[in-house]
């Protein structure tokens, strides 16, 4: 068993090296591709996408959206008022054990959303790194990233269509019915997507990457 368990790291330490290789190269010859556009696109993410992919191309940070998630429900009411939401400057910290279950990070509300801080050691940090953040937002370049995650139903999808800025949503499925769904291939047996920034096999591949986003970013059609 123990041999096992070794040979298991050690695969995984030589497979890390090598998605870190070919990530880099892919990540280098995206950047070459920026424009400046890309470059003031304010991404609106319901996770963690958006910081990878900003993180992935050199991006500043020109949204506060970073770092954490919200339920589908949530998201939507978010990016429907983003500007009543970014006008709320404290957040209060989430002590209901019925919302926090097992989770090991820290969960905060702002106003009537549900913030869940998956990579913020507490609220205070992820509050002020909230209110340096929205300040850079470009109101004139907005790209909106979503899921059929957490919740996700058709009725939302619905609103979702309605917003008005440039937007995505990657789902499990084919639907031909709501115009902004871009299917990602892998998902079919499951009830969404995954999590979808995660590498797969040796070259590293991320299901995102079947998304041409830097010529979302630049405002191309790619759905």
């Amino acid at each position: 068993m123990w041999k096992s368990k070794v040979i298991h790291r050690i695969v995984r330490k030589i497979k890390l090296l090598i998605w870190k290789k070919y990530r880099l190269k892919i990540d280098k010859r995206d950047r070459k591709r920026l424009t400046d556009k890309i470059k003031t696109t304010s991404i609106i993410s319901m996770n963690c996408t958006g910081g990878i992919i900003s993180h992935n191309l050199g991006l500043q940070f020109l949204s506060p959206t970073v770092n954490l998630y919200m339920n589908a429900e949530d998201f939507m009411k978010f990016c429907e008022n983003l500007k009543y939401y970014m006008s709320i400057e404290k957040m209060r910290e989430c002590t209901d054990q019925n919302v926090i279950g097992g989770r090991d990070y820290p969960i905060a509300y702002l106003g009537d959303l549900t913030l869940y801080l998956v990579h913020y050691s507490s609220v205070e940090e992820a509050e002020k790194k909230w209110n340096e953040r929205k300040q850079r937002i470009n109101w004139d370049n907005i790209a909106i990233f979503n899921t059929d995650r957490e919740g996700m139903t058709e009725e939302l999808k619905d609103r979702f269509e309605k917003l008005p800025y440039r937007k995505v949503m990657f789902v499990n499925k084919p639907d031909k019915k709501h115009t902004s769904c871009f299917y990602l291939k892998g998902f079919e047996e499951e009830k969404s997507v995954g999590i979808i920034t995660d590498p797969e096999g040796w070259k590293g591949m991320r299901p995102i990457d079947q998304f041409d986003y830097v010529n979302f970013l630049d405002g191309k059609d790619c759905i």
